[in-house]
């Protein structure tokens, strides 16, 4: 079956997923052929597969939603509610795009249809894959979350998995992630994430939902075993929160060479030479770089 949805303007489907590199991740597959995102998404207890393209490509608001499985209503409209989220639908950019309009890069944000960092559907994920993705390069995190997404409920007849539960990976063991996905050190901090969510956390409904303010979201992300200052603000972002960098050696590495000819600018410094963007700090930034270049995997 197929239905519909519009999303707002701008939004080129390709250039918003290739804008963060979780499109390349467990329950996500990007057909580059084709220009389809193939999602995994659990429906009744069953994994369903998702197709979704920009109808006339990049010219249209309008998606096209395929799948194999016939969808009631109330189905429908969970999918959809779900893409709202991961793709941070409900975020108004037009401040940003203001702030953007004499920029001589970012002008270009609002014609390329980004602008919105895609997320995961769970905070629970969300923390997940930013613990595997700390203190290595970007290829080798997407084979360990991968290789544990292998474990996700699976799409029968296809190759597909959405992302495992929490309890899941739990039976799996710690061995499982050490020896399958080679998380090293991070096994640690991943099993006590799981034990966390499989105890009842409370507060994970309330940060998937946008009900806390600033200063709860950045202090709840916090509280996790793995995750630090620099990957708090980079979740936050995810979130809706820009006010901050996380400035780490691959946002010195771009800064060194886009603007402080070669010279390695502090954190403090490259927090100040976005000031201008107040509190889309973090948003200018990363839409610049991609501007520039693209996500690289292999950085």
């Amino acid at each position: 079956m197929i239905f519909h949805f519009s999303v707002p303007q701008p939004f080129i489907l390709e250039n918003v997923l290739k804008s963060h590199g979780w499109f390349q991740l467990v329950p996500f597959y990007w057909d580059n052929e084709n220009k389809t995102l193939k999602w995994i998404i659990l429906l009744t207890q069953k994994a369903v597969l998702l197709r979704i393209k920009q109808k006339d490509e990049n010219t249209s608001s309008e998606l096209l939603f395929e799948t194999d499985h016939q969808l009631s209503d109330r189905d429908q409209n969970n999918v959809i509610n779900r893409f709202r989220r991961i793709f941070n639908l409900e975020l108004d950019l037009e401040d940003f795009y203001k702030k953007c309009r004499d920029h001589p890069i970012l002008h270009k944000t609002f014609d390329y249809g980004l602008g919105r960092l895609i997320r995961s559907e769970s905070v629970f994920e969300d923390i997940f894959k930013s613990i595997c993705g700390t203190n290595v390069q970007w290829k080798q995190a997407v084979k360990m979350i991968n290789a544990i997404g292998a474990a996700g409920p699976a799409v029968p007849g296809t190759k597909y998995t959405g992302f495992p539960l929490p309890e899941t990976i739990l039976n799996r063991g710690e061995d499982f992630l050490k020896e399958t996905a080679r998380v090293g050190y991070r096994s640690r901090y991943l099993m006590a994430l799981c034990k966390r969510f499989t105890s009842g956390e409370s507060e994970a409904k309330r940060a998937e939902n946008g009900d806390m303010n600033r200063d709860e979201l950045k202090n709840y992300f916090l509280s996790f075993d793995g995750i630090g200052p620099i990957t708090t603000n980079y979740l936050m972002a995810l979130y809706g929160y820009y006010e901050e960098i996380g400035v780490d050696s691959f946002v010195i590495s771009y800064m060194s060479r886009a603007h402080f000819n070669g010279r390695k600018p502090s954190a403090q410094q490259v927090q100040d030479f976005y000031a201008d963007f107040g509190c889309w700090r973090f948003l200018a930034y990363w839409m610049e770089m991609i501007i520039m270049n693209g996500w690289n995997p292999d950085e």
